[in-house]
């Protein structure tokens, strides 16, 4: 009998246990059901609603331009927006190369842009074409702008879009041109530079600002070429001269004048 007693008092106490835990996990799931309850009703108010749109990494490109290129439209919820879509409209501006949009918590969107940068300009059918590094075209002027930058004369175009790259009818002249731009900017010589013409891919002819005449033909090592070209030029200019044409297609480099090379071309 004393076991039987016992044996109850055991069932009794299970059950107490199980009805303690039934009741504990019952009140975690309602706790747990009012706090998404409570973080849905979060997400979906005016709180979460985009206000601010941040911008960075821009230089040339003013913070008003990227704002309208992404044609955000402010006031909505923050997890609304796609943000692959902004970045794709962002990365559409012809100066800019790379574009990456996040959000911050809880109203707020960033647009961190890299931009292209103008790298030389190309002369065209009475146009002016704005291009960078890779050759693609950043701005398309009536006029030359810019005194900064080396024309690139010469080149044959069999198509051109803003924000792509120049398709030439002979792509390696417009390679070897923009090769050459960067050697001259690494052998500080891109301001002594006027005009680069690549009509000829594997014969370059450069014009300096102060109109003396290089052949450049097609180096191995333009940056070298490069700084070559500047020790000639200032033993040309403590000599005073200028009416000179240098050829540099060879071993040795040589110097003549201009009236001397161009008898000698007619003869």
């Amino acid at each position: 009998m004393r076991n039987d007693i016992m044996g109850s008092q055991q069932r009794e106490s299970k059950k107490r246990i199980r009805r303690r835990i039934r009741g504990t996990f019952s009140l975690i799931l309602i706790l747990i059901v009012f706090l998404l309850w409570g973080i849905y009703g979060l997400l979906q108010s005016d709180l979460m609603n985009v206000k601010v749109l941040e911008v960075s990494g821009n230089s040339i490109c003013s913070e008003e331009e990227v704002i309208n290129v992404s044609q955000m439209i402010f006031n909505r919820n923050i997890f609304k927006y796609d943000l692959k879509d902004i970045k794709a409209k962002v990365e559409s501006h012809p100066y800019i190369k790379v574009a990456t949009v996040n959000r911050k918590l809880p109203n707020t969107l960033i647009i961190n842009v890299k931009e292209r940068k103008e790298y030389a300009i190309i002369s065209y059918m009475g146009s002016f074409l704005y291009v960078d590094m890779e050759g693609v075209v950043l701005k398309i002027s009536d006029s030359y702008l810019s005194n900064e930058l080396p024309l690139i004369t010469g080149l044959k175009i069999e198509s051109l879009e803003l924000g792509k790259r120049i398709i030439a009818t002979e792509d390696t002249g417009l390679v070897n041109g923009l090769r050459l731009v960067e050697a001259a900017k690494l052998g500080d010589m891109l301001d002594a530079i006027s005009e680069i013409n690549i009509k000829e891919a594997d014969n370059l002819r450069l014009i300096t600002t102060d109109g003396i005449e290089v052949m450049l033909g097609l180096s191995k090592d333009p940056v070298y070429q490069m700084l070559s070209l500047k020790e000639v030029l200032v033993k040309l200019y403590s000599m005073e001269k200028r009416d000179v044409i240098i050829d540099m297609r060879y071993e040795h480099i040589t110097v003549k004048d201009r009236e001397i090379q161009e008898e000698s071309n007619d003869g």
